[in-house]
């Protein structure tokens, strides 16, 4: 694969996104869908300033692969682009997955599909080049017992639990924590990668041991950066100070997602035009209507994370949205 093609691919998908969400949102507005001081610039502009930051990884995988750098150095850096675009693409398939914005879910589908062909060629032509990288010979990798194995699973699973029981227990309505997570955990997570992989790669037999290496290396700097966004929500909750605060906005959508196990959220858009996606019980889904005039309580947490409590043990438990 080229590069023009490869960038003229990238600008096809990323157009094909936001024309999309333009049209659909303006056609929603039309159809009465949403309430007429909507402010429908809100998405259309969020998810153009987001595909500008996916074009410049889309960019870089384009031309990196076939660069002149080592392996070594492309592998990793590779990774990580790809797991930012696909971050991009997966979860502008979570948030449009609805009744009203099927047709903008689908139409992050053609990014997949280019990040698919993105990986095939890249595999494709870094296979050869790692293969003729000089390797020292070595001697039969040290044998690691199963029950080592099942230590280190262990170990990832328990880091992860955090995490899975954040999805149902705390909602950050305006920002993921992501980047944060990336400022914190990226140094630490970044030695472990090293070593860690390093320490993997060599027990592996199937692949050569720089191969294992970078890919376990790689596996673990995204497992505890990702991952690691529920310890900073965690600190967030619980350190201090605390200081609630009271959101109140109008009602703008009502959304319902099959795929995200029948999830009932209702958008929220203030007078400065912020706009905050909450989930209710069916109760409240029910009795309250676009339109509406709504105030939410939220908690301004130690880090300046906006948070909703789910759970009735954080110091905050999460209030029911009371309409006006």
């Amino acid at each position: 694969m080229k590069r023009w093609h490869r960038v003229l691919a990238a600008a096809i998908a990323l157009v094909a996104i936001n024309a999309t969400t333009r049209i659909v949102v303006k056609a929603n507005l039309a159809a009465g869908l949403y309430p007429a001081q909507a402010a429908i610039d809100i998405p259309i502009t969020t998810t153009l300033y987001a595909s500008l930051a996916a074009a410049l990884c889309l960019l870089l995988l384009a031309f990196l692969s076939r660069s002149a750098l080592r392996p070594a150095i492309v592998v990793p850096a590779l990774v990580v682009l790809y797991v930012l675009v696909a971050y991009f693409a997966v979860a502008g398939v979570y948030y449009w997955t609805d009744i009203a914005h099927y047709s903008i879910a689908a139409a992050y589908g053609p990014l997949v599909l280019v990040l698919i062909g993105f990986a095939w060629d890249d595999i494709r032509v870094m296979r050869p080049r790692m293969a003729s990288e000089p390797q020292v010979a070595a001697a039969a990798p040290p044998v690691l017992r199963p029950r080592a194995w099942y230590l280190v699973g262990a170990l990832l699973f328990v880091y992860a639990l955090p995490y899975i029981h954040n999805l149902g227990c705390m909602e950050l309505p305006f920002t993921s924590g992501f980047g944060l997570a990336l400022a914190y955990l990226g140094l630490p997570a970044l030695v472990i990668a090293i070593f860690g992989g390093r320490w993997i790669g060599a027990r592996i037999a199937f692949m050569s041991a720089r191969t294992s290496a970078l890919v376990a290396g790689a596996a673990l700097f995204a497992w505890i950066v990702v991952l690691g966004q529920a310890y900073v929500a965690f600190a967030n909750a619980l350190m201090e100070p605390q200081q609630a605060v009271r959101f109140e906005g109008v009602i703008v959508d009502k959304l319902q997602s099959v795929l995200r196990g029948s999830i009932l959220r209702i958008q929220v858009a203030s007078a400065a035009h912020e706009v905050i996606s909450m989930q209710v019980n069916e109760y409240d889904y029910g009795r309250l209507k676009v339109g509406e005039h709504v105030t939410q309580p939220i908690m301004l947490g130690a880090l300046q994370i906006p948070y909703i409590a789910h759970c009735r043990w954080l110091p905050s438990a999460r209030a029911n949205v009371i309409a006006k």
